[in-house]
């Protein structure tokens, strides 16, 4: 006798093995409206994450601005140019992350500044921090990171 499939309705443990973890991600995407308008600055010299980290807050209405590297950045923050968050990579051409990050403290910057990288040790999380950044992740940005980040500069 072969063997049957479960039904729809009997899926198996398997099937539904990661459908929690699923769930609160549907629900964070869902549950965030912004109250206020924010500004975030994107530095990121990878075209593609640059471009997703993009398209991500502007899912959320963020106002987005991006560049390549941390020299234009930091020329555009001496500009006068304001963010309510900063999402700066580590490596980057030019100077790097950690010492772009260090130039943007120095001006007086206080925004929120999440440092991420593909780098995920805690040496180099450690650095990043002491470098000036608030919040450490490792790529690729997502949701469940962003979205409390977003929460908390909106004032919920």
């Amino acid at each position: 006798m072969a063997p049957t499939l479960p039904s729809s309705d009997q899926a198996s443990d398997q099937d539904n093995w990661d459908n929690g973890r699923l769930a609160r991600k549907r629900q964070l995407l869902i549950e965030i409206v912004l109250r206020n308008k924010l500004t975030a600055l994107v530095v990121d010299g990878d075209t593609t994450c640059r471009v997703l980290e993009q398209l991500l807050l502007r899912s959320y209405g963020v106002q987005t601005q991006c560049v390549d590297n941390d020299r234009d950045a930091v020329a555009l923050i001496a500009s006068g140019v304001k963010f309510d968050l900063i999402i700066i990579d580590m490596i980057l051409p030019v100077l790097n992350g950690l010492e772009a990050t260090r130039q943007i403290r120095d001006m007086g910057v206080h925004c929120k500044m999440l440092g991420v990288t593909i780098c995920s040790g805690e040496s180099e999380r450690q650095v990043f921090l002491a470098a000036g950044v608030d919040v450490f992740i490792e790529k690729p940005l997502d949701p469940e990171h962003l979205v409390p980040i977003l929460r908390e500069l909106d004032g919920q």
